[in-house]
């Protein structure tokens, strides 16, 4: 199926559910886009625009109320003020209250602790935490990774999930990609 459009500049993959509020402070002119099967903690905030530093006030409102203008941050190119689109992989795991920073790519998989600002890249199939969020441990072996980054489960149709539910029951903790392919069923 795909991605479907939650509001202007924001786009989220089939399957994914947040608990509770999951504001969006400002999509950014590049916007945010979700992936399929993500599990998003209450508190998520996407921050896809930054306020301009370069002037004296930092505030938009100061500029409209004092001058009735807009921000002078604003009226330059967006990239000053907002770092790109912000990707979010398929089945990614969000602690509550993370805060994830404009321009930033999350990969498939990708697990971010409670309380986590991201604002670089996270690899896929990673363990992430802290301020600022980093890579703490790889989910899987990397062989298993590679398997799973090829096979992409998330695009499967809802008849050939239900048919293969031994793999999605199946730890992957101490299993081989061979043992994985005998258990897949097309």
């Amino acid at each position: 199926m795909a991605k479907i459009p939650l509001r202007r500049g924001i786009i989220v993959g089939e399957g994914t559910l947040y608990s509770g509020k999951a504001p969006i402070i400002f999509p950014g002119s590049y916007g945010v886009e979700f992936g399929k099967y993500c599990a998003i903690g209450p508190g998520l905030t996407v921050m896809g625009i930054n306020h301009d530093y370069n002037y004296p006030a930092l505030q938009y409102t100061f500029y409209k109320k004092m001058f009735n203008s807009s921000h002078p941050g604003l009226k330059k190119n967006t990239k000053t003020y907002c770092k790109g689109k912000i990707i979010i992989g398929n089945d990614v795991w969000f602690g509550n209250n993370v805060s994830i920073m404009s321009g930033v790519k999350i990969g498939d998989g990708c697990i971010i602790g409670l309380g986590s600002i991201v604002t670089k890249d996270l690899e896929p199939y990673t363990i992430c935490a802290g301020v600022p969020c980093k890579k703490i441990k790889n989910r899987f072996s990397d062989e298993i990774i590679s398997f799973l980054l090829k096979l992409k489960w998330w695009d499967w149709d809802n008849a050939k999930i239900k048919r293969n539910q031994e793999f999605f029951n199946t730890s992957l903790e101490n299993i081989t990609v061979e043992q994985l392919k005998n258990i897949i069923k097309d």
